[in-house]
């Protein structure tokens, strides 16, 4: 019989909330609610399986790590090292200062970073490493630029040339590298072996003596991308039912609590039980339109979302961000669609509770009630986050 009247409201409604508000029975609507809950994580699942965020070493949440503490870092004889808090990359994302190296009357200068946790560079794991530097002093190109990658010990390294990214005066530019690795020109000393890279070094020389400045940022290995399903399965299906058993509820309390108010406003006689069981029938709507949002996710291709789009660094995540959204183009075309004609429809559902308990109100005054409730419901979803 619930069952019958949770279809009869999708083909039936005004026959249906009749017959809801005289035998009203808090069991038909928690069914919807269950219902809501189970498509709605079954959409979700369908929506992140198909978003890929960006892994990295250090983790998201600590790429600062190798640059903010200068006790890490040896240098040339001589060199100082320290941190910047005035010269640095415009996101406390990379952390709040950037590393500098100073060094006095001198061609060359090498940095070392002796070692760190193993990070696996194989051909299924990370594939660049990311680093940010500007030379501030001299004001010349570097005649060669070499990183030098250590595997367990410093008698086995791969080595790269970077000069070519130091073609030109870099003075007063943070010069960006993303450095392919496991592959490439690479040439390798020793046993080196991808899988267990363990330090690095980066040595600078300059074609004649002078004072030496460099400040180094955004120092990391990256190109893994893994969906949150697989990142953390078990705090994605507990966020997932937190966010879900929220959504639903919240609207369901918000809106039947509004119209409440509003009949009352209006002179209307009322009880809540009848109303908020009606309320939670109607909200079958929202599994229909998941249902149909499951589908629609088809539509969506595969996004990928870089460490650029957390990072917050002026420019760089509004272009992914904005590559991001014209990807999703035409599946966002579809979900505003069906969250357009979902709430038109529970506003149609609401004039029929509405008339259905209040027979003296005339269609136009119970529509007016509904929508005006809805209305402030989405406004104060909106507020909440939810």
């Amino acid at each position: 019989m619930l069952a019958t009247d949770i279809l009869k409201v999708l083909y039936a409604p005004h026959k249906a909330f009749k017959q809801i508000v005289q035998n009203p029975k808090y069991l038909g609507a928690i069914i919807v609610f269950i219902l809501f809950v189970a498509v709605q994580t079954g959409f979700y699942y369908s929506l992140y399986s198909r978003t890929y965020y960006e892994q990295t070493s250090p983790s998201s949440s600590q790429l600062g790590t190798w640059t903010e503490n200068a006790t890490l870092w040896t240098a040339s004889a001589g060199a100082v090292i320290g941190n910047n808090y005035v010269d640095m990359i415009n996101s406390t994302f990379y952390g709040n200062g950037s590393l500098q190296f100073t060094l006095t009357n001198s061609n060359s200068l090498s940095m070392e970073l002796s070692s760190f946790n193993s990070v696996n560079c194989g051909p299924t794991s990370f594939q660049n490493l990311s680093l940010r530097i500007k030379i501030v002093e001299p004001q010349t190109a570097p005649s060669t630029v070499t990183l030098y990658l250590y595997s367990l010990n410093s008698a086995n390294y791969f080595q790269y040339d970077l000069t070519p990214d130091f073609t030109a005066s870099t003075d007063g530019f943070w010069n960006k590298l993303t450095v392919p690795v496991g592959s490439g020109n690479w040439q390798s000393t020793g046993s080196p072996t991808w899988g267990n890279i363990t330090g690095l070094k980066l040595n600078f020389t300059f074609p004649s003596n002078s004072d030496i400045t460099l400040r180094m940022e955004g120092l990391f290995f990256r190109g893994i991308y893994e969906s949150p399903i697989k990142t953390d399965s078990t705090g994605f299906i507990i966020y997932v039912l937190q966010l879900v058993v929220t959504q639903f509820l919240f609207e369901w309390l918000l809106f039947t609590g509004l119209l409440y108010i509003i009949i009352k406003g209006l002179k209307g006689t009322i009880t809540w039980k009848p109303l908020f069981v009606a309320v939670g029938f109607a909200l079958i709507v929202t599994v229909v339109q998941t249902l149909i949002n499951i589908a629609a996710t088809s539509a969506l291709p595969s996004l990928y979302y870089p460490i650029e789009f957390l990072a917050g660094v002026p420019g760089e995540t509004a272009a992914v961000s904005n590559a991001i959204t014209a990807a999703a183009a035409n599946y966002s075309l579809i979900a505003s669609l069906l969250q357009l004609a979902a709430y038109v429809w529970i506003a149609g559902l609401g004039t029929m509770i509405v008339r259905a308990l209040i027979p003296e109100f005339s269609w136009t005054k119970s529509l007016l009630a509904s929508a005006a409730s809805l209305i402030v419901t989405i406004l104060l979803l909106s507020l909440l986050g939810v």
